[in-house]
């Protein structure tokens, strides 16, 4: 591992003619007169994509090159015109990202779809590398219609991105600059890896009839056709994946089997089982319902009753040199909370108070590794700024847990008992209650922390509980931003002054407590951030559980048949290389556990995952992420780190 970032995302180089952008790097249009009837002919109609969505219960797109978001705004009207309850999906990757201003400027070309345009840019994330998960609504200005779609977009190369996603696309939109300005788009490992991502029967469109692309179509396994171009164009291509396996041979394969994963692909309305009504299951509640799928929160107690329920936390970054899947997962999280919460209304009300957070160097180490951050370049012009006492975060902030919780689940049923164990059920699974009840849904979710490994599927997870507590000061002063320095001071969404957390072990089954040590270790800690004299007397303490792994990463997906992983992968702890059969889960069974103490920041986007697997959208994580996140990863490291040299038998 180095200590470099991320590679950085260069934003599209401009010039215009007449408010149409042009590419000053690939020297071409993005595009020209109507463009909105060239999108419509070359990639709607090329897939037939009124008809197919009209017939579909749900439908994913994959395009290379985002550019204006042209075709995606196309694709977004015709759906809400053809089929506005079908759930879409949208996968699209984009090396050079427009700018938001840029967008504004070329957006104003398509007035009918102001509206939608104006949604996109608000969602548009910062030219950031990685997989960003946008959920899009718009408000028609006419009748008031609710306008919703799922834009999964990629900033990247595109050959790296398509090797690092997970999906399974209906419909392609080829849509790079000419294959003679930008070559790289158009090789035959692209195609190698479209065929990869294809659901059965793909179809795939664009404006070119270049050899070498329709060559390159075939060889991964696709027809090819021509038909009439638009306008001066004489003729364009349109394809369709043929049955069996593409004819190439270099289509990138996950290397561990033991990670394999099937998305469940539930119907739209599918009802999902959450068990746990904090941050996580809350998280999953909002996730669900933006697929289409439909949430029930099991809870004795209520939403955020449980840690998610302090008066204040933060909404901040955690950054880790070097560009590794854990790196990765934080910062994207981050994105995606920011966005979630901008979603849910929550600048500039009670909800967020985007104060901004500084995190202090208390020392030189720390020092050292804030100026390795900095020059890293870990976060975009603007997110981040050097200062003599630390780094600041200026879109960071103060959130209130359990208000952001209540809205997270404001479209879920909440079912207020006890769940104590799954049982298998025709097409489903069944949770059974305290007192013997049970009730079948499509899926059922783990996500109640440490008390997940009560339930028989969790039993191996190494999930932890550590207590933590925090004290609001009500009537004391704070800082006009957070201050982080392991612990944090910062201004509470209620006023006065919020200082925490403790961080100490817990025993399985204790009960979390408050206490005057804890209360008094805070008090020390805020003095090192805050001038200001506390009292233990003018506190009001609240502790709480986390749930937490040995890797301090989340456990995320489908849970592990841990029969069938005893059995196919025994031969690891001796080292035997062999083809290991992909593995299998527990039927429709899934956890969303150990977020530790970053659950508000992490759990929206752990929870978007979760989400695609059950519906079958494109992954919003990498899968190297997806990897890093595996609820049989520490197993699988257990049988490796045994290395038990195979027996020889008696020599006797």
């Amino acid at each position: 591992m180095t200590e470099a970032g991320p590679t950085k995302i260069a934003p599209a180089e401009l010039d215009w003619v007449a408010d149409a952008p042009r590419s000053i790097s690939f020297g071409d249009i993005y595009f020209s007169g109507d463009g909105p009837a060239e999108s419509r002919h070359v990639f709607l109609d090329g897939n037939d994509l009124a008809r197919r969505l009209a017939s579909a219960r749900r439908f994913v797109i994959g395009e290379l090159g985002f550019g204006t978001g042209l075709n995606f705004l196309a694709t977004w009207a015709l759906q809400q015109s053809v089929a506005p309850r079908t759930p879409l999906e949208y996968l699209s990757i984009e090396k050079h990202p427009l700018r938001t201003d840029d967008l504004r400027r070329a957006h104003k070309a398509w007035p009918g779809f102001a509206d939608l345009s104006a949604a996109l840019r608000a969602e548009y994330p910062p030219p950031a590398p990685g997989v960003h998960r946008l959920r899009l609504e718009a408000r028609d200005g006419q009748n008031g219609d609710c306008a919703a779609a799922n834009l999964t977009l990629i900033f990247g190369d595109a050959l790296a991105s398509l090797r690092a996603a997970e999906g399974a696309v209906d419909a392609w939109f080829l849509d790079g600059f000419a294959p003679a300005r930008n070559p790289d788009m158009w090789r035959p490992e692209i195609f190698d890896e479209i065929a990869r991502l294809s659901a059965h029967g793909a179809t795939a469109a664009t404006f070119t009839v270049a050899g070498e692309v329709r060559r390159a179509l075939r060889a991964a396994g696709f027809s090819v056709g021509k038909r009439v171009g638009f306008g001066r164009k004489r003729e364009m291509l349109t394809a369709q994946l043929q049955d069996g396996p593409p004819r190439s041979t270099t289509i990138s394969a996950a290397p561990d089997p033991w990670f394999h994963r099937a998305p469940l692909s539930l119907p739209p309305g599918a009802n999902v089982a959450i068990i746990g009504a904090g941050i996580a299951g809350a998280s999953l509640a909002d996730a669900l319902a933006g697929v289409g799928l439909a949430p029930t929160l099991i809870d004795p107690l209520d939403v955020a009753g449980g840690a998610s329920g302090n008066p204040a936390a933060l909404i901040m970054p955690r950054l880790d040199l070097g560009d590794t899947p854990a790196a990765r997962f934080f910062r994207q999280a981050y994105f995606h909370a920011l966005r979630t919460i901008s979603r849910l209304g929550g600048d500039g009300g009670p909800l967020f108070n985007r104060c901004g957070a500084l995190l202090l160097a208390t020392d030189d180490a720390e020092r050292t590794r804030q100026d390795k951050i900095a020059a890293a370049g870990l976060l975009p012009s603007g997110w981040i700024e050097r200062r003599p006492e630390g780094l600041f975060f200026p879109q960071a902030g103060v959130i209130d847990p359990a208000a952001y919780c209540r809205r997270l689940a404001q479209r879920a049923e909440l079912l207020r008992a006890t769940a104590i164990a799954f049982e298998d059920a025709v097409d489903g699974v069944s949770v059974v209650f305290h007192g013997g009840a049970r009730r079948r849904f499509d899926a059922a979710i783990l996500a109640n922390g440490r008390d997940a490994s009560r339930f028989f599927e969790a039993r191996t997870l190494p999930l932890k509980g550590v207590l933590g507590q925090i004290d609001w000061f009500s009537d004391a002063p704070a800082p006009p931003q957070a201050i982080a320095f392991g612990p944090y001071a910062a201004p509470a969404p209620g006023g006065g002054l919020v200082v925490g957390a403790t961080f100490e072990p817990l025993a399985a089954g204790a009960a979390p407590h408050v206490s005057r040590r804890a209360t008094e270790e805070n008090i020390r800690a805020a003095a090192r951030a805050v001038a200001v004299r506390l009292e233990a007397e003018q506190s009001t303490p609240r502790a709480a559980a986390r749930c937490q792994t040995p890797d301090r990463l989340p456990v995320v997906g489908a849970l592990p048949d841990w029969d069938f992983y005893g059995a196919a992968y025994d031969d690891l702890r001796v080292g035997k290389r062999r083809d290991y059969p992909p593995a299998q889960a527990a039927p429709r069974r899934y956890i969303l556990a150990g977020l530790g103490s970053r659950g508000l920041v992490t759990g929206p986007y752990c929870a978007a995952f979760v989400a695609a697997e059950l519906s079958g959208a494109p992954s919003p994580v990498e899968r190297d992420v997806a990897h890093a996140l595996h609820p049989a990863r520490f197993f699988i490291r257990d049988l490796r780190g045994a290395r038990v040299k195979p027996s020889r038998g008696n020599s006797g």
